[in-house]
Order: C-alpha cells, then structure tokens, then sequence
C-alpha cells in the first residue's frame, strides 16, 4: 500500500506541472489533496476494521482464516 506521504508526492508532481496556476490556486489544490487523502485513509481504516470483525465473527481462530484464503485464491497472470 501506497503511504499517504508517498501520494501527495505523486500528485504534487502532477501539480507541477500547472506552472501557470496562481498561488491561490495552487494552495486551493494542495488543500484539497491534502483532504482527498486524510478522507482515503479514514475510509481504508474503516474498511480494514470492518474486515478484522467479519472474521472474527466467520472464523474461530487466524489458521481457520488462513486455511480458508489458501484454499480460495487463485492467481493470474496477464
């Protein structure tokens, strides 16, 4: 997974690009990144809870859960 910080890397390189932008601009945009990625990261948390509850409801213990993804994953390749 991405880190937050590594993102808004990515996508202030993308910014940079918009030289001709205003600063105002710019910090309206930096913001809203800033944002974008705080509320990204709040969601992936919540999803990765609502995951860690669902098995521990489904399964007893973390080999049950283990066996059960072994069993089930198939790979592909492109």
């Amino acid at each position: 997974m991405i880190e937050r910080s590594e993102g808004k890397k990515i996508l202030k390189k993308s910014i940079t690009g918009l030289s001709f932008v205003n600063k105002t601009i710019k910090k309206e945009i930096d913001r809203d990144i800033e944002e974008c990625l705080t509320r990204q990261k709040k969601d992936m948390d919540e999803i990765v809870d609502d995951l860690n509850n669902i098995i521990k409801i489904k399964f007893t213990s973390i080999t049950e859960f283990q066996v059960f993804v072994l069993k089930n994953i198939k790979f592909t390749s492109f």
